[in-house]
């Protein structure tokens, strides 16, 4: 059985959305941290609020210099570097020029909500919670809508609104009307596109909630937590599949971006 205080840990989206891999990944989880996800972070708190990085003077967090240094910090410090630092700054320059953003990034910002959904204690903390709205704040290597739909299928943006969307209704808080994402590229011009989710992409995310959420529940009282199959998996190839490949470089792993909760 279940350790009974795994209950007891508030379950954070970011951790739920595991379970869309496979049940092992939820429960081997660990956090991760990238360049990228620095930047993001950085950005984040310049944006809105809640303290300033410290910026490492050298150029890579490599070597003794960086070592030494690191070491002299506060461990809970968020650390980055210079050029690092300079992209975040660019980012929070186009947020405040850009007037919707900016009214949509307005509100009670990164409370973080605490409910229960079927006895299991759930946490959420929305970027900023206005009147009538929830939005979060996503920065990445492209805000262009051509694009940017595939990466809130990808990292589960719309499935993360409806959680929040949820919470804040179990909370007992004001009715939701309307959910935003404010995308930031994090490369010069440091564009700037405000989404607004459709009715039917958080009806996608609630379902996604829900099929994970039961999929946990069913997990956490058997104690057992699958891979992706138990059983041997057929695997085909269609006839022209080596027609066109680039076999070079195909050893590497598969990265991606993921944001904060």
């Amino acid at each position: 059985m279940t350790d009974p205080m795994v209950n007891a840990t508030p379950l954070r989206h970011s951790r739920l959305k595991l379970m869309g891999q496979a049940p092992a990944h939820y429960a081997a989880a660990t956090e991760q941290s990238t360049g990228a996800m620095a930047i993001g972070s950085a950005a984040d708190l310049l944006i809105l609020g809640g303290g300033t990085p410290l910026v490492f003077p050298g150029k890579t967090r490599r070597g003794k210099a960086w070592e030494t240094w690191r070491d002299a910090q506060d461990p809970d410090a968020l650390i980055i570097t210079a050029s690092e630092m300079r992209a975040a700054e660019g980012m929070s320059r186009a947020v405040a020029r850009h007037t919707e953003a900016t009214a949509l990034l307005t509100g009670v910002r990164q409370e973080t909500l605490l409910w229960e959904n079927q006895g299991r204690s759930c946490r959420g903390t929305p970027d900023v919670r206005g009147n009538g709205f929830l939005t979060d704040l996503k920065t990445g290597e492209t805000s262009d809508p051509r694009r940017f739909p595939w990466k809130v299928r990808g990292f589960a943006y719309h499935a993360q609104l409806a959680w929040y969307r949820d919470g804040v209704t179990r909370c007992g808080l004001p009715t939701v009307r309307d959910c935003y994402i404010v995308a930031v590229e994090q490369k010069a011009p440091y564009v700037v596109t405000v989404f607004r989710l459709t009715d039917h992409a958080l009806d996608l995310g609630d379902r996604l909630n829900r099929l994970w959420f039961e999929q946990l529940m069913v997990c956490e009282a058997s104690g057992r937590f699958p891979g992706y199959s138990d059983s041997t998996v057929e695997l085909d190839l269609p006839d022209d599949s080596g027609d066109a490949i680039d076999i070079a470089g195909t050893d590497g792993p598969i990265t991606g971006e993921d944001d904060d909760e």
